[in-house]
């Protein structure tokens, strides 16, 4: 591992009287002289957060009573101030404390104390910039299981420091250029991959933590980010979009926006909140890895994929009560430092929705956002195809989608095929219990035809396998157990079928005709037949 630089070295060292000191929550105690009173010790906590209290010596010492940790800094407190009594003297000296951190705030006009100049966003990993660039594009060994976490442990070390200083935002790489890119201040990390420890080996996000993924990833255009997909235009769709139900949620998305406000927490430290997000938490912590094919794995949203959610993040303010024993006298003191800690948005889960809700944040910005963020991969992919001359199939002409839901359908008439518990569910929920076939390819008594169910389909008869693959007579005879008409195409007459044939490995109708057998009309995967260009639905 490289040496840190000198202003990691600085900030490191800086940041030990926090991460380091001995914590306190006690009152006036003589430190611990026995076994029993050191486990008394080890059982209080060593620090106190005091973000959502007044800090006042009047809100603080209730919180901190029978702490032994606090002792030796109280006792100090009471020598220090020997012309007072001992409550008094402790009274105004944590007063003074509080005065003196909020007057240290407004002075310098900081959320955080900050020793050091914000520290640049490279001393991270300090592996250099193109290494940084290649992560956040998913194409590093620590992207592709390569390299073993103990090459990442900087990774942990640094964090602590980072939650205490400012790390500068990494506009040197293209994914986080707010010049020409980052208008709407909003950025996510996208991940479908995850590594396996035991094998060390990298698979789909789903095989190794099916209950992180999110969301649904719905588009990649590539001309937004030429540099991580190496491709100059083009899209991907991932999604067809038909079953808003059926969500795959193949990728885990998180992401943070920040004020235009320069002095806004949200703003300063919108650096430690990448660093958090895409380094610390999903890959130190939760071994995701890789991105969507095409797209960075974390960047600014106008340069990311559209997805159906992200979760949304935000840097929060801790400030806490401590014991610093890095005087040069030795003598513990009271102190009080304030981090970051990263946590799930105060306006909802949502990152689209908890924009939307900033009133900072105009209507069209949420717009905006709303069309990479989409809810609703439908509903992306529409809007992205139609100004292109495309449409969503439908039922087409032939049947009237009000009345008619497709099943399945090939060549001229695809759709996806519904699947069993879907195509069970539609049929017991149809008025007619009626199964239709149109197929362009076929003669013309068998170009619109139907199937009426006349008795229960027993759980034995799989109705979905029987139209595709085997039109089998068992629970399955025309004049019993249904009826079988077809449509003219030209006058709309329907004629009534009375001949029909079965097979076990050929599908509906097999050479069931209106009198006699009819060959090659069949839907089958396995023999030839003019049946091509077909598809069923169910009536509703």
């Amino acid at each position: 591992m490289k040496a840190p630089t000198t202003a990691l070295a600085f900030l490191l060292s800086t940041s030990s009287s926090i991460t380091d000191a001995q914590c306190i929550r006690g009152g006036l105690k003589k430190q611990p002289e026995n076994q029993q009173q050191q486990l008394q010790q080890t059982e209080h906590a060593k620090s106190i957060d005091i973000q959502d209290v007044e800090c006042s010596a009047k809100a603080i010492l209730p919180l901190i009573q029978d702490n032994p940790h606090f002792a030796k800094a109280l006792t100090a407190l009471t020598n220090n101030n020997s012309s007072k009594s001992s409550s008094s003297s402790v009274h105004a000296a944590i007063d003074q404390l509080c005065s003196d951190h909020q007057h240290e705030q407004n002075n310098n006009n900081r959320s955080l104390q900050t020793a050091a100049a914000e520290v640049p966003f490279s001393h991270v990993t300090a592996r250099g910039r193109q290494f940084d660039k290649n992560y956040f594009d998913g194409g590093t060994e620590w992207n592709s299981g390569e390299a073993s976490k103990s090459s990442a442990s900087r990774i942990e070390a640094v964090s602590d420091a980072l939650a205490s200083q400012q790390l500068a935002w990494p506009s040197y790489i293209v994914n986080f250029d707010d010049t020409n890119s980052c208008q709407l201040r909003t950025a996510m990390c996208c991940f479908t991959k995850a590594h396996k420890t035991e094998s060390q080996t990298v698979h789909n996000i789903n095989d190794v933590f099916p209950s992180i993924p999110n969301a649904d990833v719905c588009i990649v255009d590539l001309s937004n980010s030429p540099q991580a997909g190496h491709v100059k235009n083009g899209k991907t769709y991932y999604s067809d979009g038909r079953k808003v139900a059926e969500e795959t949620n193949d990728a885990y998305c998180t992401g943070f926006y920040w004020s235009a406000d320069a002095s806004d927490v949200s703003n300063k430290y919108r650096a430690n909140t990448l660093f958090h997000l895409s380094m610390l938490d999903a890959f130190y912590n939760k071994n995701l890895v890789g991105g969507v094919p095409g797209a960075p794995m974390c960047g600014c949203v106008e340069q990311m994929p559209v997805v159906s959610h992200a979760q949304c993040m935000e840097p929060v303010q801790a400030r806490r009560l401590s014991v610093s024993n890095t005087g040069d006298d030795g003598e513990e003191r009271l102190l009080i430092t304030t981090s970051i800690t990263v946590e799930p948005c105060a306006g909802g889960n949502s990152l689209v929705d908890a924009y939307a809700a900033d009133s900072a944040n105009s209507a069209a910005e949420a717009e905006s956002l709303s069309k990479i963020i989409a809810g609703s991969c439908v509903d992306a992919i529409d809007a992205d195809l139609t100004p292109q001359g495309y449409k969503r199939g439908t039922a087409w002409w032939y049947a009237d989608d009000d009345k008619w839901i497709p099943v399945l359908g090939e060549k001229d008439l695809y759709h996806p095929e519904m699947s069993a518990a879907d195509f069970q569910a539609a049929f017991d929920a149809s008025s007619t219990k009626t199964i239709r076939r149109i197929c362009k390819s076929c003669a013309p008594t068998h170009r619109d035809i139907y199937y009426k169910r006349i008795t229960a389909v027993p759980s034995s008869l799989d109705l979905l396998t029987m139209l595709k693959s085997s039109f089998t007579s068992t629970n399955n005879v025309l004049g019993t157990d249904f009826e079988m008409y077809s449509k003219d195409s030209k006058d709309g007459s329907i004629t009534t079928w009375n001949y029909c044939d079965y097979s076990e490995t050929i599908g509906f109708p097999f050479e069931c005709g209106p009198d006699d057998a009819v060959k090659k009309q069949y839907t089958t995967s396995t023999s030839s037949t003019y049946a091509k260009h077909y598809a069923f639905y169910i009536e509703k």
